[in-house]
């Protein structure tokens, strides 16, 4: 095990099916995994947490309970990471916590962003520094409170070609950058449709693979239709999440077509909507990177592939896990702010710079 300091990110996407973690090696600009771990949240366990990101009406004492089930989540996955990989405690130097986002309102008059996972809990339990509430900390400063990930991709992945990163979770986000020019946005769904309709209509984690989606039909008039949220026509940068992107979205004309239709026109609208809005850039694209779980379905990539014309890499392919990335990301934000390095904030031309985060070390 090597001897430099580690830093620990863990998430839970959009999705709620799982908690990744992994343990990082910083040097410099150079970032190295050094072990991962994932812990999967039970079926009836990711119902509640949707249900809530969903907007179903609950009661404080049930929102509570949701937090704490949770924070028992992150503290379990990153307990296995430190057991499964013999790392010592003593040379962990903070843990990244983003926390799992159940409401994200940027455009309210008074913004705020709600993310579940106790810090003082997991600080306590493990005697380390949580560095968690990264969203409100941008928000405050300005900014939309996601794509976070865009200061890591554009560390990572910046080159003399310009490059667009597309984080394939529930929400799909991309980062574009050409040499110093840097910008991420959401862009709509990625697997967040066609995940909720999977389960709540086909008791369903979701269309692995893409397969069900590979039998069906298109039904362009859906599309159409679903494309027409003011979501899309807003300016980049922007951002967004289940609270749109939920059940109710979806066209009841389309939820009465067969499940092969219903997951093919999701999964074509998916894709259209990434490729649209990145064309709002204006700019030459020369490389596509993909990360996040929807990596895993062919006909979102090959979709992307086809709107697109370039081919589509996977991260891997400049070292980095796809489905890792996101939470590399926390560990690599957590040493930032504990180094108390400030961030540049963009706000549609605007910026300003502060700490993003806030640290609990309660032992």
């Amino acid at each position: 095990m090597p001897t430099k300091d580690i830093y620990i990110g863990t998430m839970s996407g959009t999705s709620a099916d799982a908690v990744e973690s992994c343990a990082l090696n910083i040097d410099n600009k150079s970032v190295s995994i050094i072990g991962s771990y994932s812990t999967k949240i039970t079926s009836n366990d990711q119902t509640k947490i949707i249900n809530l990101a969903s907007g179903k009406i609950t009661t404080a004492q049930e929102f509570g309970e949701i937090n704490q089930l949770c924070t028992r989540y992150f503290l379990k996955s990153i307990k296995g990471l430190i057991r499964k990989n013999s790392i010592k405690h003593s040379r962990v130097k903070g843990i990244g916590l983003s926390g799992q986002t159940v409401w994200h309102a940027p455009k309210f008059k008074h913004p705020f962003s709600i993310q579940l996972g106790d810090p003082n809990y997991i600080s306590h339990a493990l005697g380390v520094p949580v560095v968690s509430d990264f969203r409100n900390s941008h928000i405050a400063l300005g900014g939309e409170g996601a794509p976070l990930t865009t200061y890591f991709h554009h560390e990572i992945f910046k080159s003399q070609k310009s490059r667009l990163i597309i984080n394939l979770g529930g929400i799909a986000n991309f980062t574009f950058i050409r040499k110093s020019f840097v910008l991420g946005s959401d862009a709509g769904p990625a697997n967040a449709l066609m995940d909720t309709y999977c389960q709540k209509v086909l008791k369903k984690k979701f269309d692995k693979g893409g397969l069900i989606a590979a039998k069906g039909d298109i039904h362009a008039s859906s599309v159409n239709e679903m494309s027409k949220h003011s979501f899309f026509q807003k300016k980049l940068p922007k951002s967004t999440g289940k609270e749109i992107f939920n059940l109710n979205f979806i066209p009841k004309k389309l939820l009465k077509k067969p499940k092969e239709d219903v997951l093919a026109t999701l999964n074509f609208f998916s894709a259209k909507m990434i490729f649209e809005q990145t064309q709002k850039l204006k700019k030459a694209i020369d490389e596509i990177y993909v990360c996040g779980g929807g990596i895993k379905n062919q006909i979102l990539l090959s979709n992307l592939e086809s709107l697109f014309k370039i081919k589509i890499k996977s991260s891997k392919e400049i070292g980095l896990n796809p489905m890792l990335v996101e939470s590399a990301a926390f560990g690599w934000l957590a040493k930032k702010r504990l180094d108390h390095e400030t961030l540049q904030v963009l706000n549609k031309g605007k910026g300003s710079k502060g700490l993003l985060g806030s640290i609990t070390k309660i032992r």
